[in-house]
């Protein structure tokens, strides 16, 4: 499937999926900022890399994972798990059952 990418005011990417109301010639002029570009959607990253949309980047006509974002988004992830682990301890420590911490957590 053919969509459109263009580079976010952060550096990040925006991907443009045109519905059955306009060709994507159409909504590339109209809609989409200068530099935008059609592309085909397998040449979207792959695999693991699809999951870590807010690393991509697009360079010379390629979106691809940068390394660095990826692995700032990885430990972010990790700190949340951390601190999430160490509150129900906590929570568990002072005396408070499985359902007493679901609760207060809203699950």
């Amino acid at each position: 499937m053919k969509i459109i990418v263009h580079k976010n005011s952060n550096g990040g990417v925006v991907i443009t999926t045109p519905s059955d109301e306009m060709t994507i010639e159409q909504v590339l002029s109209k809609d989409c900022p200068e530099g935008a570009i059609i592309i085909d959607s397998s040449a979207l990253p792959q695999g693991d890399d699809f999951n870590y949309f807010d690393a991509w980047v697009l360079n010379n006509g390629v979106v691809t994972v940068d390394a660095t974002k990826k692995a700032n988004l990885i430990a972010a992830q990790q700190a949340q798990e951390t601190a999430k682990a160490s509150a129900l301890a906590k929570l568990t420590a002072l005396g408070l059952t499985q359902d007493e911490v679901k609760a207060l957590l809203g699950a």
